[in-house]
C-alpha cells in the first residue's frame, strides 16, 4: 500500500469515527428532547390546573364542614362520605405534584456529556419512563378531580 492510499484510508477511518460520535451525540440530544417534551407538556398542568383544583377541593371541604355542623344524621353521613372522597382526590393531586417535584430534583442532565453515549441513552430511556408515569398520574388525578367537581 502506498502512502497516498494509507493517508486516504486513515482519513476515511477518522471521518467515520467523527461522524459516528456526532451521530451518538445527536441521538442523546434527541432522547433528551423527548424527555423534556413530556416534562414541558405536564409542567403547566401541575402549576395551573393541579393547583387550582386543590384550591377548589379545599373550599369544598370547608363547605362540607359547615353543612355537617347544621345537618341531620343522614346529611352528616353523606357529608362524611363526600368529604372522604374529596380528601382522597386532594391527596392524589398532592402525590402527582410531589412526583413531578421529585423527578425534577433527581434528574441529572448535567452529566450526560460525561457519560458514554450508550449509558446516556439508557439513562434517558429510564427518565422517559419515569416522566411518562408522572404524566399519567398528573393527568388522571386532574381528570378525577374535574369529574368530581363537575358533578357538584
Amino acid at each position: 500500500m502506498n502512502s497516498t492510499t494509507k493517508t486516504l484510508a486513515f482519513l476515511l477511518t477518522a471521518a467515520t469515527v467523527v461522524c459516528s460520535c456526532n451521530g451518538d451525540k445527536e441521538s442523546v440530544k434527541a432522547a433528551e428532547n423527548e424527555v423534556f417534551a413530556i416534562h414541558d407538556e405536564v409542567m403547566p398542568k401541575v402549576m395551573g390546573d393541579l393547583v387550582n383544583l386543590k384550591k377548589q377541593l379545599n373550599k369544598r371541604i370547608t363547605s362540607l364542614d359547615s353543612v355537617k355542623a347544621s345537618g341531620s344524621a343522614a346529611a352528616v353521613l353523606r357529608t362524611d362520605e363526600e368529604k372522604a372522597q374529596v380528601i382522597q382526590l386532594n391527596q392524589n393531586l398532592t402525590i402527582a405534584d410531589s412526583l413531578m417535584n421529585h423527578w425534577m430534583a433527581q434528574y441529572n442532565g448535567d452529566t450526560l456529556d460525561k457519560l458514554p453515549s450508550d449509558q446516556a441513552l439508557y439513562y434517558l430511556t429510564t427518565q422517559k419512563d419515569i416522566i411518562t408515569d408522572v404524566k399519567t398520574k398528573v393527568n388522571s388525578s386532574i381528570e378525577q378531580a374535574r369529574q368530581f367537581l363537575g358533578k357538584k
